[in-house]
């Protein structure tokens, strides 16, 4: 008789990921232990149970990449181009989140315990105190008028996740998210605002 097969912690939970946006909550244990080519009680022994392998598949990432980008910048680049693209990570990052989400909430289990038991509660502020630092330096630089910056912060992390999770909710297509169309209208009407300060302002009409 062979040696059973080793997978990893990560192969297990990349492919019951897949098992469970594929097929739902209703999935079994038991099929997704199929497709690894290992038995049940290996997904048991590793996760606990079920609702454990369901927490680690679907939850949050351990780290959000994101902020590792964001504290290394702003670089030389024009801050808008750099915005769109940081913007796309992070709108890339809610509609993968709110996809996990939809399949926790089905199953009946709160998305906030799977945030906190994979990610800490604490995550989700370091977030955005990456992004509101980024927007500092930025600012200090002279590359973005004076403004907000807190409210700056709060209204693109909303923004991005707000959109994911209208597409979820209302069951709109991601593509508008996902092909960047609608960060780089959405970054366009907030650059109206926080353009850098150097440029040229608009002459005013004189009043009729």
């Amino acid at each position: 008789m062979g040696r059973p097969k080793e997978v990893t912690n990560e192969q297990i939970v990349a492919e019951a990921r897949r098992c469970f946006l594929a097929r739902g909550a209703g999935i079994s244990a038991a099929d997704i232990a199929r497709e690894l080519g290992v038995s049940h009680t290996t997904l048991f022994n590793r996760f606990g149970s079920k609702e454990g392998l369901m927490v680690a598949a679907l939850g949050p990432p351990k780290e959000i990449g994101w902020i590792a980008a964001l504290n290394s910048g702003p670089d030389a680049r024009p801050v808008r181009e750099q915005l769109v693209e940081h913007a796309r990570t992070m709108s890339a990052y809610f509609q993968d989140l709110q996809a996990g989400f939809g399949i926790l909430i089905a199953a009946g289990i709160d998305p906030v315990k799977a945030q906190c038991a994979r990610t800490g509660c604490s995550a989700p502020e370091q977030a955005y105190q990456a992004l509101l630092g980024w927007l500092r330096r930025a600012q200090s630089q002279g590359r973005l008028a004076p403004c907000d910056l807190d409210t700056l912060a709060s209204t693109l992390l909303g923004a991005l996740h707000g959109v994911a999770l209208t597409s979820r909710v209302c069951g709109q297509s991601a593509s508008v998210t996902a092909n960047g169309s609608y960060v780089e209208r959405f970054i366009e009407i907030l650059w109206n605002g926080i353009g850098d300060c150097t440029r040229t302002a608009p002459t005013q009409r004189p009043a009729q």
